[in-house]
């Protein structure tokens, strides 16, 4: 493990599904672990690619699990969609394929929003969508084809669920979607630097100055490394399965820090705190 890994940092950046909490239960360490960090100085906020919830919604689910932050300290892909694509394209029309809040998100930026079976939309925007189904995904493929730009808030195939089975995410319906049409979708979540160089706007840091925790190496800790944030990557091994660094060869992702759990790096934060105060 490397020492004083948070010299000169101002912020931490945590993911959330998988990392603060699994399902609804918050990971072992994590209150403590912010304690710490604010006692350093360092102030944190999150970074999702939950496509459904919004920073308010993220907010209260984290209230009932015991854990109180600031909703604008919760930075999630659903919030900044609309932003995306007003910066990308204008006000557009557009036709979200996802839940209520990414609707409200994409309405609030200025765009007007369609009916998924309607046609015309300048943009689809593809979030995770638990009533995905073929009629909507034909009606896609026609917009696509018709000329409408395809963008998804998160590439994700799935994310932990509680006892760790697999939930579909986002990347999953993208997919077929790509498969039908042939185009290669734009993605606005991590790895993509969107999110990453929008919260450290939002905070007003660099990117030498930030640390991303995340467990995706695909998504939290490859998007790190393009946004030249240092890393920590939460394996969730448990004692008896350590971390080996066979993904890293594999994948050529390389973190910074490799911690089995959230409550391993709250250990570490704790004790470099004690040397400083000595």
């Amino acid at each position: 493990m490397e020492q004083g890994f948070l010299f000169h940092t101002k912020v931490c950046f945590f993911d959330l599904d998988g990392c603060v909490y699994h399902g609804d239960r918050l990971s072992q360490g994590i209150v403590p672990l912010l304690h710490q960090l604010r006692q350093r100085g360092i102030s944190y906020a999150f970074l999702t690619n939950n496509s459904r919830l919004n920073g308010l919604e993220i907010k209260e689910r984290l209230a009932v699990m015991g854990m109180d932050v600031l909703p604008d300290s919760i930075f999630t892909v659903t919030d900044i969609a609309g932003t995306y694509i007003k910066e990308k394209y204008g006000n557009v029309s557009v036709k979200t394929i996802g839940s209520a809040s990414l609707a409200r998100s994409v309405e609030q930026a200025g765009h007007r929003t369609v009916s998924w079976n309607d046609a015309g939309a300048d943009v689809v925007v593809i979030g995770r969508d638990t009533e995905f189904h073929y009629g909507k995904l034909q009606q896609i493929a026609a917009d696509i084809m018709q000329g409408a730009c395809l963008i998804a808030t998160n590439g994700d195939l799935y994310h932990p669920g509680v006892s760790g089975e697999r939930i579909p995410e986002t990347g999953s319906l993208l997919a077929a979607i790509e498969a039908v049409t042939g185009v290669t979708v734009e993605c606005i979540g991590k790895p993509e630097p969107y999110m990453f160089h929008y919260g450290m706007k939002q905070c007003g840091v660099s990117p030498e100055n930030c640390v991303m925790v995340g467990d995706n190496l695909d998504t939290d800790i490859l998007g790190s490394i393009r946004a030249g944030l240092k890393s920590v990557w939460i394996t969730n091994c448990s004692v008896d399965n350590p971390y080996t660094p066979s993904s890293e060869r594999i994948t050529g992702i390389h973190p910074d820090i490799v911690v089995n759990s959230m409550e391993e790096l709250y250990r570490i934060v704790a004790a470099e705190t004690l040397t400083v105060k000595e």
